[in-house]
């Protein structure tokens, strides 16, 4: 998948967050609500969150140097990182201090109608913002939707899944959370902004971890792999398959090394030929990857030919 998909989640959900957090501000300053504050920090992290996302994805269309000879392609896991770090520092951590402030010296929310229209509005537009982002997301795997989530290389739109839905959680925690202290006790609006820091704490976590098996070297999915296998097996004249290595650099694409053993009766035209067609057939067959080196070993004496 090109990056246009992941580009357009990305903007759809800068535009929402930015009207989104832009509300809450003004609803929390009018009604006291930690809880509500909570979510306007949150919403404010999300919008920094995609800018990132959007630098990343500009940086790694640059062109190969001779310092970066494989290019630019893992910007995107570096500034989704910083996506990551910033969720968890900025999000959690501070509507966790709110919450817990407010805990401390529980205070009564005031205009909570405005809090309502407010929550109410900001899950109609999470939504949609969810929904863009997951049918992209979904454009590019079939698998069920955490295991896709540890399986995909698309990073962005997993930061851009995630994000939205710990939006919706939050969001629904928030709207229960005021309406518990509305109508029972205002330290429920502490509890709910401390309910959201632990939402964001749990996919900041799960961001970070994902990101950096992305950074270290993420393979290639294993059925990917035995698809290339089938594919070289099919080559008679390949006898043995001495090694395979893949490494994901960037969105979806891979560097993948082979070693392979061939017929020792075969001429030194007939294996460049024959190298040619197999790596047309397998950029073919596995569109994810990107750069291929295919070399020619002697399994039983393990020398180069």
């Amino acid at each position: 998948m090109s990056s246009h998909g992941s580009n357009k989640a990305v903007v759809f959900a800068l535009a929402g967050n930015l009207l989104i957090a832009i509300i809450k501000y003004i609803v929390a300053f009018i009604t006291g609500s930690a809880a509500m504050l909570a979510e306007s920090i949150h919403s404010t992290a999300d919008s920094f969150n995609q800018v990132f996302l959007l630098i990343g994805h500009k940086k790694a269309r640059k062109s190969a140097s001779e310092m970066h000879s494989f290019g630019y392609s893992n910007e995107v896991f570096f500034w989704s990182l910083m996506v990551a770090v910033l969720l968890f520092f900025v999000g959690a951590l501070f509507s966790i201090y709110e919450g817990v402030h407010k805990l401390m010296h529980p205070e009564e929310i005031t205009n909570v109608l405005w809090i309502f229209v407010v929550l109410i509005s900001s899950i109609v537009i999470e939504a949609k913002s969810f929904q863009v982002a997951y049918a992209e997301f979904r454009k590019t795997t079939k698998l069920p939707f955490f295991k896709a989530i540890r399986a995909s290389t698309q990073v962005s739109l997993i930061v851009v899944v995630l994000e939205d839905s710990a939006a919706m959680a939050g969001l629904v925690v928030v709207l229960i959370s005021t309406l518990l202290a509305w109508l029972v006790n205002p330290v429920f609006d502490a509890i709910g902004s401390i309910l959201v820091g632990i939402i964001l704490l749990g996919v900041s976590i799960l961001l970070i971890t994902e990101v950096k098996n992305l950074i270290v070297g993420e393979s290639m999915p294993r059925e990917r792999r035995q698809l290339m296998r089938n594919v070289i097996h099919n080559y008679k004249q390949i006898r043995h398959i001495n090694r395979m290595q893949t490494m994901v650099m960037g969105d979806s694409r891979y560097l993948v090394l082979l070693s392979v053993d061939v017929n020792d009766d075969m001429k030194g035209s007939q294996v460049e030929d024959m190298i040619e067609q197999l790596k047309l057939q397998l950029k073919k067959e596995i569109a994810e990857i990107g750069t291929l080196y295919i070399e020619i070993q002697d399994s039983v004496r393990n020398r180069k030919v």
